[in-house]
């Protein structure tokens, strides 16, 4: 994926991995995804989503 279209799709991909990964996500995962206030404790699972979203991004424009 070029820069210039991956930066374009990080503003929104809190909405894009909550379709990617619908019936995957915990409750807590939904709620931070929906924009509730992360807890210190939470950093970690906010990280991993956005990473998993980036890895499928990825993932999906190699494939095309």
């Amino acid at each position: 994926m070029m820069a210039k279209e991956y930066i374009k799709e990080i503003p929104n991909w809190e909405k894009q991995y909550l379709e990617m990964a619908k019936g995957e996500l915990s409750k807590q995962q939904i709620e931070l995804l929906e924009g509730r206030d992360i807890k210190s404790h939470e950093g970690m699972i906010y990280g991993e989503m956005y990473n998993n979203w980036k890895r499928r991004k990825t993932n999906d424009k190699e494939t095309v």
